[in-house]
């Protein structure tokens, strides 16, 4: 099999005997079909949730005779200033992978389905990685892992459960089924006795999850009753992640940029990641004007505003309002200043 024969990724898997499933792990973690991969492969279509200016793929793939056994690429290519795949860097990728590989993937041995160094892959961190590998056991109807039962029990006996005895995997696991009736409720009624550190892996867990309206409304209290904990109402935030808009969510982000106080560049990085779905008209100039206040206090001369813009401006959903952001007649001297810094640099 050579590589002047193999035009894309998902023609290199079907042509080496595999079946495989593409997730989209770019903003949030979504599975994608066979065509969109293909399509998105083929700059057919925008990347649909870049992040810092790549697409971020889980890869996995098996035999398609046995499916003991799944392997993982994680595999990371750039965009352009449009949201689409860059193709030289894919046929990069492409040649690097079957002169390393060839067809070999049809023999079922973990050192032939391992990837060679190479600009392209991605080591995800420990917590996208069990968020991941819960994702993809669900997905794939494989068991989920041991220990859920005892997650299970904490949710609805906080004070008689050794929480420090849960692992990390169990509770991914266990997040990705909290819509069910039994959880839900535990979750509604329990959750603020939960130990801090839980409700954080808790609400990791949930990130790929579809929340129940009545959970999202648990979670939004949750964070109005604000007590100064940063990293759950961040936690909060990324749990909150939804596919359309919700009215609720945007008060939320509305409340919290208008605050006096600037919102520091992790808590931003979250709403731009997560809820860049949420911010109509309105809420993306307050994010804007967050975002120049953030630049102009901590010294960031320009960076963080041109990477916040660099990063919404290839989101296809969001492009047309961050433009249009440029042309703004009414904005704060601190967000003209940044719009005229980012003109400057461009012109740099």
């Amino acid at each position: 099999m050579g590589a002047q024969t193999i035009e894309s990724i998902s023609e290199f898997l079907l042509h080496a005997g595999t079946n495989f499933q593409i997730v989209d792990m770019g903003r949030e973690i979504t599975a994608i079909d066979a065509q969109t991969f293909l399509d998105i492969e083929n700059a057919a279509i925008p990347v649909p949730r870049p992040r810092q200016q790549y697409a971020w793929f889980g890869i996995i793939f098996w035999n398609t005779q046995q499916k003991q056994n799944e392997y993982i690429w994680f595999v990371k290519l750039p965009v352009d200033e449009q949201g689409l795949l860059i193709p030289a860097s894919r046929n990069h990728f492409l040649q690097i992978i079957v002169d390393a590989l060839g067809s070999s993937l049809t023999e079922d041995s973990e050192q032939d389905q391992t990837l060679p160094d190479n600009p392209y892959n991605f080591v995800p961190n420990q917590q996208q990685m069990s968020l991941f590998n819960a994702y993809a056991r669900n997905l794939l109807d494989k068991p989920a892992t041991q220990g859920i039962d005892d997650v299970n029990r904490y949710l609805s006996h906080p004070a008689i459960v050794d929480w420090t005895k849960l692992s990390v995997q169990a509770v991914a696991d266990t997040a990705l089924l909290i819509n069910q009736p039994d959880k839900k409720e535990a979750v509604k009624t329990c959750f603020h006795l939960y130990a801090g550190d839980f409700q954080i892996a808790l609400l990791s867990g949930c990130e790929p999850v579809c929340l129940d309206s009545d959970l999202v409304e648990t979670f939004c209290q949750a964070i109005a009753a604000s007590d100064d904990s940063v990293k759950r109402d961040q936690a909060i935030l990324r749990a909150l992640t939804t596919q359309s808009d919700d009215p609720r969510i945007q008060k939320i982000l509305h409340d919290m940029m208008c605050e006096d106080a600037s919102l520091d560049v992790d808590t931003l990085s979250v709403i731009a990641a997560r809820h860049y779905r949420q911010l109509n008209d309105e809420l993306i100039k307050l994010f804007f004007e967050q975002v120049a206040k953030c630049d102009e206090s901590q010294g960031f001369e320009g960076a963080l505003f041109k990477g916040f813009f660099a990063d919404l401006v290839q989101i296809p959903c969001t492009r047309e309002r961050v433009l249009t952001l440029l042309r703004l007649p009414e904005r704060s001297a601190t967000l003209s200043r940044a719009i005229g810094q980012l003109f400057t640099q461009a012109k740099g």
